[in-house]
């Protein structure tokens, strides 16, 4: 069993850095969106190849939605996660006050507005109306990171050790998984490219517990994929856009990506963590049957 499982795990490895390494390369070459929007899909792509070469077939797949019993963590993951980003934020801008300029902001300038009074107004409807539809624009593209890091990957790994370990590896082979996009600029410059790979890694190892948590909690992928999506929605409405002029440092905040403005991030890790500490049989033993 433990053969076949690391003759899978090596298979699913090698395709997925093969369709990384091809992706990333197309990316650098023109910085077309597009290539992060399939590189997204090739975890899932890469999974459906290794089930197939290995012939494991449909089995565990986490893949019915399982709601009954589980609504609440399904409107944690949609609906909270947004309020999780800009808990970070509000903190940021408590000990940085002066670097709130709203009329000078992007979201202000694009939109042409000049009175305090518009500003506000525009918010009232436009940050419902994100929290509600950004999540549901990154679904798919989401779904093809979840189906394979979370059904896939960290199940697997269950089996082979603890589940505390299997969550913290599974998070961290996601975050590294990011370098060659990482290295290229994306969330984090290219200052200091070695302090960006760190922190994304950081940054998945605290997401990746609470979709791990979720995916234990629900017993499917979709409460992770709900969250993930909510999470990266926020790039499109993120609390420098709206609140600021000057560009944000991206390690420290107010966006989610930095130790500030993840803090509430953290904070919610830090929670899950201990619930799986406390349920590790418990959730091993749900990957082993189901």
């Amino acid at each position: 069993m433990k053969n076949i499982t690391n003759k899978r795990l090596l298979i699913f490895g090698i395709i997925t850095v093969i369709f990384l390494v091809i992706f990333s390369f197309l990316y650098y070459q023109n910085k077309n969106g597009i290539y992060l929007t399939l590189l997204m899909l090739t975890p899932m792509v890469s999974v459906i190849l290794t089930r197939f070469i290995t012939k494991e077939g449909t089995k565990h797949l986490y893949i019915k939605p399982k709601i009954k019993g589980n609504v609440k963590w399904y409107l944690i993951a949609y609906l909270a996660t947004p309020f999780i980003a800009y808990f970070g934020a509000v903190v940021f801008f408590v000990f940085n006050p002066s670097s709130i300029d709203l009329l000078n902001s992007k979201f202000a300038v694009e939109a042409g507005i000049t009175a305090s009074d518009e500003y506000y107004k525009l918010l009232f409807v436009t940050i419902p109306l994100a929290i509600i539809i950004n999540p549901i624009m990154a679904l798919i593209s989401c779904l093809g990171e979840e189906f394979a890091w979370r059904g896939y990957l960290l199940p697997k790994l269950c089996a082979k050790s603890s589940t505390l370990k299997a969550v913290i590896l599974t998070s961290l082979i996601w975050g590294l998984w990011h370098t060659p996009i990482i290295a290229m600029g994306f969330n984090y410059g290219t200052s200091n490219v070695v302090l960006g790979v760190f922190s994304m890694v950081i940054l998945c190892l605290v997401l990746g517990i609470i979709e791990a948590f979720l995916f234990f909690k629900t017993k499917s992928i979709w409460a992770s994929v709900l969250f993930h999506a909510a999470v990266n929605g926020i790039d499109l409405w993120s609390p420098s856009a709206l609140f600021m002029s000057e560009n944000a440092n991206p390690f420290i905040g107010p966006n989610l990506i930095g130790i500030v403005g993840g803090i509430g991030f953290i904070i919610f890790a830090l929670v899950c963590l201990i619930a799986i500490q406390k349920n590790q049989e418990k959730f091993k033993l749900f990957t082993l049957e189901n």
